[in-house]
C-alpha cells in the first residue's frame, strides 16, 4: 500500500492487514462510507482517496470507530478469559456447586411458599425484594457455570 492511507488511518490499515476478526467488518465499513463496492481492496480505497482527497475525513472517522471496536473486542476477550479461568479454578471445588443447588432449592421453596400462602398474608414488597435477589443469584450462577453473559 502507498503511504497516504497508512498516514491517514494507521489503525485501520493495521486491522485490515492483520488476521484480526474485525478486519472484514472494517473493510466493509470503509467501502460503504466511501460509496465503493463491498469487495473493494485496500489498494482501491487508497486510490479513491488519492482521486478524491475530500474523502480523507471519512477515513479518519472510520479510524475512530476501529479504535472503539478494538477496545470492545479486547474487553470481551478479557471477560471470556476471566470466566474460563474462574471455571477452571472452581471445577473441583464443591462449595460453588453446593451453593448453587442450595440457592435453587431455596428459590423453589420460597416461590412455592408464597404461592400457597393466602394472598392477604403476603407483603408484596418483601416478596418482590426476595424474589429479585434470589433471581439475581440464580442468573449469576447460570452465567458462571453454563455460558457467558453480556451486560450491554
Amino acid at each position: 500500500m502507498k503511504g497516504i492511507l497508512k498516514a491517514l488511518a494507521p489503525k485501520l490499515v493495521d486491522v485490515v492487514a492483520s488476521s484480526n476478526p474485525v478486519a472484514g467488518t472494517v473493510l466493509k465499513m470503509a467501502t460503504k462510507k466511501l460509496g465503493m463496492p463491498e469487495n473493494s481492496t485496500p489498494e482501491q480505497i487508497e486510490e479513491e482517496i488519492e482521486r478524491n482527497p475530500e474523502k480523507a475525513t471519512m477515513i479518519t472517522d472510520i479510524e475512530q470507530q476501529v479504535k472503539v471496536m478494538n477496545i470492545e473486542l479486547e474487553s470481551y476477550k478479557t471477560e471470556v478469559d476471566d470466566r474460563k479461568h474462574a471455571r477452571e479454578t472452581f471445577k473441583d471445588d464443591w462449595t460453588p456447586k453446593v451453593f448453587g443447588v442450595l440457592a435453587l432449592i431455596l428459590y423453589g421453596a420460597y416461590v412455592m411458599t408464597v404461592t400457597l400462602m393466602p394472598h392477604d398474608a403476603n407483603d408484596e414488597t418483601i416478596i418482590s425484594l426476595v424474589l429479585g435477589q434470589l433471581s439475581g443469584i440464580l442468573g449469576t450462577m447460570a452465567a458462571f457455570w453454563f455460558s457467558g453473559s453480556s451486560t450491554k
